[in-house]
């Protein structure tokens, strides 16, 4: 035992030595050597100049160079062309005719509880009064979904068939999911334009990553055995493909659809600052303008198209019950013929009837209601009642001893020793090349002369995280070890994560008022179903034998939690940990909308002024202040593992 003690210590000396003279070596420069206290003007990467240069290149030459006279328009333009063809099917269709389709569609794929969640869902956007800026969306989307099935399901097929695709693929799609949806609308303006084409590839590249995953997935859990009696049967690989493998991995290839649809959503909103249209323009210019009514209701009709979107795209209708109206045997093989007969129908007898816009005496007005809400929440609930409190102090708190001595404490030391801060974190993390991957991102932020607003962005990162943690792990450890809970928070977090980002700000700004604070705290709502998901997987997948042990030698409900359950459940929780961090950085960039600054003003501000140059600088130090904090926190995950 003293013998392999002490192999231990030889093992672990020498990595704290060098860490120690790392540390040294650090105070030793920092007090013999006058370095700029602020980023020096050498360090500058002159990315913003470059880019604008392109941009204007791109400008004058859109109409003659080959790039895009061959791939950028006429890719441009069958995005358009498949738009507006979509508009055009919706519009002739009317609404009675799109929720007949919606009935019908979601009654296949969801079974009748779901198609009818989803049409009563879809018509209320109609008494909303804004059905035509809902179909607009929905066009969009439509188009998105498709083109991202289309690229992702093939790609998948050849990762979930192909061991060194998966590996490569894994890759692209890692550093695809860290980037924030901004980043994307950046160079896609740049290539497309403006309007419905960059804001669908944006869409596609930034969805189709859960497609190809989910594709792989399913096939790679098929059964070898099933794969093993298609082959003895004379199955040629493509006959296994069409007739055993896709079928069998159906339920996974429809939750990645279902995926791509809700991932697309938040980009096809934030999309309207590139002048899409629909109801992210109704929502962005609500916000602009402080208008809560104004931004509430098209916000509700974004909640409600999602949810008629999750719905019919389950794909959990069950086959082994037999309805009680089943058909007769002679009349099954027209089972397929009925729905769109009957929307056909629906689509005839409302041309007839010369019905085009949703009847006005459906619809409701919420905007002044809800303005009524926001203006006695203002004058009540932000100053508070006496020994309650309100949101008033509570905003005051988190600025004034959180977020502002956070931000001094990043903006007010010299940048070199924050960067050095970081990559030892990084190095006692993740090792030596852990330290250069975060070094040279920090530098890059540096280079780009973004510092001072990453920081600003870091502070308030790092102020949600902590409040986000605080509240998820404590409520997934009683989801994890209690079944009444679990069943309780389920719908809760289903509907906080089918809720578009974008939607989130809007009832922040009732409670509290424009700035930092309504960023952190729609961070929160937003960053709080992974973290509780995650947390209460790593506890409830802890093996029952297990527990049963450490119970059976007497361990007390709270030892078996602190002594057994956390430590093997430990690396689904930093898992959670890290979801967590990435879910509050992007949420933080669209809190910029209301005033929470960082670099997501910049990302706005370029997008917005035609100032793509800026816009680039503030998305890629987005894009390395997340790697930054994706590989510092899948380090501590992997640590935990070993």
């Amino acid at each position: 035992m003293a013998v392999a003690v002490g192999a231990e210590r030889r093992k672990v000396a020498p990595r704290g030595t060098v860490m120690l003279a790392g540390i040294v070596a650090c105070l030793g420069i920092a007090g013999k050597v006058t370095l700029a206290r602020h980023v020096p003007t050498w360090l500058d990467f002159h990315v913003t100049h470059w880019v604008d240069k392109r941009s204007e290149w791109t400008v004058l030459h859109r109409g003659t160079n080959w790039f895009f006279t061959k791939i950028s328009n006429p890719i441009a333009h069958a995005l358009s062309s498949s738009y507006d063809a979509i508009s055009w099917l919706l519009r002739t269709l009317r609404w009675p005719g799109v929720l007949a389709a919606t009935f019908a569609i979601g009654s296949r794929t969801g079974g009748w509880k779901a198609a009818t969640a989803g049409t009563v869902a879809l018509a209320g956007c109609g008494v909303l009064q804004l059905w035509d800026h809902t179909m607009s969306t929905l066009a969009l989307m439509i188009v998105a979904v498709i083109v991202s099935l289309v690229i992702g399901v093939p790609l998948g097929i050849w990762a979930g068939l192909n061991d060194a695709a998966d590996r490569r693929m894994k890759a692209v799609l890692d550093a695809a999911q860290v980037m924030p949806a901004y980043v994307y609308l950046l160079p896609m303006v740049v290539l497309f334009g403006i309007g419905t084409p960059p804001a669908i590839v944006a869409t596609v590249v930034f969805a189709v990553a859960p497609a190809v995953r989910l594709t792989s997935l399913g096939l790679r859990s098929v059964p070898v055995v099933a794969s093993e009696v298609g082959s003895s049967f004379g199955c040629t690989k493509r006959q296994l493909l069409f007739k055993v493998q896709l079928p069998l991995a159906r339920r996974a290839i429809l939750l990645g659809l279902n995926q791509v649809i809700m991932m697309g959503f938040g980009v096809i909103v934030i999309a309207a600052l590139v002048g899409t249209g629909g109801l992210g323009l109704d929502v962005l210019a609500g916000l602009q303008k402080v208008d809560v009514g104004r931004s509430f209701v098209p916000g509700l009709a974004l909640v409600f198209t999602a949810i008629m979107l999750d719905r019919v795209t389950t794909g959990e209708r069950s086959v082994a019950r037999k309805s009680r109206f089943s058909l007769p045997p002679r009349m099954r093989r027209f089972r397929g013929l009925f729905s769109p007969l009957s929307v056909s129908v629906v689509v005839v007898v409302a041309k007839l009837l010369n019905v085009k816009s949703f009847p006005t005496r459906l619809t409701v007005d919420l905007a002044k209601p809800v303005n009524q809400a926001a203006d006695w929440a203002q004058r009540h609930l932000r100053k508070g009642v006496p020994l309650v409190g309100g949101t008033g102090p509570i905003s005051d708190f988190v600025v004034r001893d959180l977020l502002n001595p956070l931000r001094s404490l990043l903006t007010n030391r010299p940048w070199w020793v924050v960067v050095a801060v970081v990559a030892l974190l990084a190095w006692a993390s993740g090792g030596a090349k852990l330290a250069v991957v975060c070094t040279a991102c920090l530098t890059g932020i540096a280079g780009l002369r973004t510092w001072e607003l990453a920081m600003d962005t870091l502070s308030q990162v790092l102020v949600a995280v902590l409040i986000s943690l605080a509240l998820a792990i404590p409520i997934g450890v009683l989801s994890g070890r209690s079944d009444r809970v679990e069943r309780g928070l389920r719908p809760l977090l289903d509907a906080a994560q089918v809720l578009p980002s974008f939607v989130y700000l809007v009832p922040v700004i009732f409670l509290f008022n424009v700035g930092r604070v309504p960023g952190i705290i729609a961070s929160v709502i937003y960053a709080l179903p992974p973290g509780i998901r995650l947390t209460s997987l790593g506890l409830r997948s802890v093996p029952i034998s297990t527990r049963e042990a450490a119970v059976s030698f007497g361990a007390t409900p709270r030892q078996e939690l602190l002594k057994v359950q956390l430590p093997l459940a430990l690396r689904s929780v930093m898992l959670g940990v890290n979801q967590t961090i990435m879910t509050v950085l992007s949420m933080v960039i669209v809190a910029a909308l209301i005033g929470a600054g960082g670099l997501g003003l910049e990302a706005v501000y370029g997008l917005t002024h035609g100032e793509i140059g800026r816009g680039v600088s503030g998305g890629l130090s987005i894009v390395a202040l997340a790697i930054v904090l994706d590989r510092i926190t899948q380090a501590w995950g992997n640590r935990s593992n070993t």
